[in-house]
């Protein structure tokens, strides 16, 4: 006859144990679900900055050279491998203003890691994470320029046809990096 006394011990510790086996299965997969979305997120956080940085540097190159007044305005005030200032005479009166958004630069910081978009006094940086970091720049041929360390001299500036940007950063939590590559003519007058 079978013992009609509930159940045991032995039944209650097994049941435990199957139920804690199963309990931590989900947690882990749980745990492996929240990762992935977190790492989307970092990725996609990775593009959005990529993305917005070489929107802000295309804006920035098209109006450069802009000169309603006829004045001679610079499109390229500066000119080296990890940093460009762009010049347009926005308001019309014939000058560049160097402290307003009429003059606007870009540059490559390897020790920080960092590439900035400088208007005027202020420095705002565009993306963190930056693993690389170059300017290029084009002649009228479509020729790649060779830029010393101390940049181009004003005669080469005025040979500037196109600005090229290669970025490429890596978030802190994701192991691919993300890169974008923008080539941006410059106006040829006006």
């Amino acid at each position: 006859m079978m013992n009609e006394r509930g159940i045991g011990i032995v039944e209650l510790l097994v049941g435990t144990l199957l139920a804690l086996l199963v309990l931590g299965a989900l947690t882990a997969a749980v745990a492996v679900g929240a990762r992935l979305v977190v790492a989307g997120g970092a990725r996609g956080e990775a593009e959005d900055t990529a993305q917005l940085a070489v929107e802000a540097f295309t804006f920035d190159g098209r109006r450069a050279g802009y000169d309603p007044s006829a004045a001679g305005i610079e499109a390229i005030v500066q000119a080296r491998p990890d940093g460009v200032t762009f010049g347009a005479d926005l308001d019309g009166d014939g000058v560049v203003d160097a402290t307003s958004e009429e003059q606007t630069a870009y540059a490559c910081s390897a020790a920080n890691q960092r590439l900035s978009r400088i208007i005027g006094r202020q420095s705002l940086p565009l993306a963190d994470g930056v693993t690389a970091c170059a300017l290029r720049f084009f002649d009228t041929t479509g020729t790649a320029m060779a830029v010393p360390a101390a940049g181009l001299g004003t005669a080469d500036r005025a040979r500037i046809r196109a600005v090229a940007l290669d970025l490429t950063l890596v978030p802190t939590a994701l192991h691919g990096a993300t890169a974008r590559t923008v080539l941006v003519a410059l106006r040829s007058g006006g």
